[in-house]
C-alpha cells in the first residue's frame, strides 16, 4: 500500500473513533514513518510505509481508542 492510501486508511479509522486529526508529520529519524494527532485529545496515529517484519503500517491509539475529547 502506498503512503496516501495507508493515510487515508489511517484517518478514515481515526475519525470512526470520533477523533479530529490535525497535519502529518515526517518523524525525524526514520523517513518513512508519518504521525498525526487528535486536535481534541493528543491521541497519535502512526503510518509506516516500510514496516519491519515485527511492525504494522497503521498504528497508534487514534486508531485503537475513541476520542476522549469529545463529550457524549
Amino acid at each position: 500500500m502506498n503512503l496516501n492510501e495507508l493515510k487515508l486508511q489511517a484517518e478514515d479509522s481515526a475519525q470512526y473513533r470520533l477523533h479530529d486529526l490535525g497535519e502529518w508529520l515526517e518523524h525525524s529519524y526514520r523517513p518513512q514513518i508519518f504521525i498525526n494527532h487528535c486536535l481534541d485529545c493528543g491521541m497519535q496515529v502512526v503510518v509506516n510505509t516500510s514496516p519491519l517484519p515485527n511492525e504494522i503500517d497503521i498504528g497508534g491509539e487514534a486508531v485503537a481508542l475513541t476520542c476522549e475529547g469529545v463529550i457524549t
